[in-house]
């Protein structure tokens, strides 16, 4: 079991009490049918101290500024513009959004991009607007799923689906030519590469965006494609943890499950998470998929602390940036409402939660769980320089 030769320390004795492609979708919020904070078993996370550049930016911040700290969004859920409606403009009110909630960053879809020229206008203003750099995100994983190579406004190479890439220095090439081209254009992150195996043929989400069915293939290539976005100065993501290639339900419309135990997740879906760990790669994104015999907690991956930090962070010794999927997706916003799903994700692990179905609502939420006492401010402070000291590596600051 990989598990093993990559253990970061002993994982500390916590109850497991304790999914993924982005989407712009929301739903009707209804109350919770699970109690989304075990505050029953004792809080256990991974400190993290952060270099002195990070700890004396993190001096100057309230406690505000640090949770808004751990959110990405869409430049139209800071804006409040209709969800149906794409901002592609930097006006006073994006200004005022971006100043008065210092979110680490956003996020991009199709919809926001029009031409090289508006796109580089539109990612320079918030640059300069926004007090600490941002992380500027996008979904381009190649195939189906691109937001740039899909635009004939732009130049750039297109690549098939990743299931028809042969070879790990093919793998290198498509994350070093994207992670170029996105870098030109102003991105600093891009949500790849999938990590799934394909291992269901009735796997509606994954499919083709794999690339393969055979675990130690797509290590392989995991790794050939996290050192070319490296190699190209793009910030790359792994997702969607543990694995969503094994399910069969969309988490975008519904809650998908893999029945599967430990020893048989570790043995398939983990393999390539472990390689894509060891070549560095900068953030892991979370999947919305609960694991009932793995954890039967009956959490979503996304909030689960057993996965998020007695796995990932202390048996696989993940130091990077834990990112929740879209908060959005209906496999959270049927069950939590978005202060409690956002309390969740930051017990369990998070770092950054990713496009909350109410912003302001799920900053407080973890402002008055701070202040309450049921998460300790030095666990926000963790996640703050984790976040401080990549925008550090990266130049955003």
């Amino acid at each position: 079991m990989l598990l093993a030769g990559c253990n970061n320390g002993e994982v500390p004795e916590t109850s497991a009490t304790a999914v993924t492609e982005t989407s712009t979708e929301a739903s009707t919020e209804t109350e919770p049918s699970v109690t989304p904070v075990p505050t029953e078993v004792p809080y256990v996370y991974m400190p993290y101290e952060g270099s002195e550049a990070a700890q004396a930016i993190l001096e100057t911040m309230t406690l505000e500024e640090k949770v808004y700290q751990m959110f990405m969004v869409s430049p139209e859920q800071l804006t409040g513009t209709d969800q149906n409606e794409y901002d592609t403009v930097f006006d006073d009110n994006a200004f005022i959004a971006i100043e008065t909630h210092p979110v680490a960053g956003i996020i991009l879809f199709g919809g926001n991009i029009v031409d090289p020229q508006q796109l580089d206008a539109f990612i320079s203003s918030y640059q300069d607007a926004s007090s600490i750099g941002l992380f500027v995100a996008v979904d381009e994983e190649g195939g189906d799923i691109t937001r740039l190579a899909s635009n004939p406004a732009f130049d750039v190479e297109e690549f098939s689906p990743m299931r028809f890439i042969e070879g790990e220095d093919e793998a290198y090439r498509v994350g070093n030519t994207i992670g170029s081209y996105l870098g030109d254009y102003g991105f600093n992150v891009d949500f790849a590469p999938v990590s799934d195996v394909d291992s269901n043929p009735d796997n509606t989400v994954i499919g083709d965006r794999a690339f393969s069915d055979d675990p130690d293939v797509v290590a392989s290539m995991v790794s050939g494609c996290v050192r070319g976005f490296h190699d190209s100065g793009m910030m790359c993501t792994l997702k969607h943890f543990p694995g969503h290639g094994d399910t069969v339900a969309d988490t975008h419309f519904e809650t998908a499950s893999i029945d599967r135990s430990m020893d048989e997740i570790s043995a398939c879906e983990l393999i390539p998470f472990e390689a894509g760990i060891v070549e560095g790669a900068d953030f892991i994104m979370a999947a919305h998929i609960t694991t009932p015999i793995a954890d039967p907690s009956g959490l979503p991956a996304s909030l689960s602390h057993y996965w998020l930090t007695d796995i990932l962070r202390y048996e696989m010794g993940f130091e990077g940036i834990i990112i929740t999927d879209s908060m959005i997706m209906q496999a959270i916003t049927d069950e939590y409402s978005p202060a409690e799903a956002s309390v969740a994700a930051v017990y369990a692990g998070n770092d950054i939660i990713l496009m909350p179905e109410d912003l302001e609502a799920a900053a407080q939420g973890i402002i008055d769980a701070v202040e309450s006492g049921e998460i300790p401010v030095e666990r926000i402070d963790s996640s703050v320089l984790r976040i401080l000291d990549k925008k550090i590596e990266y130049g955003l600051i």
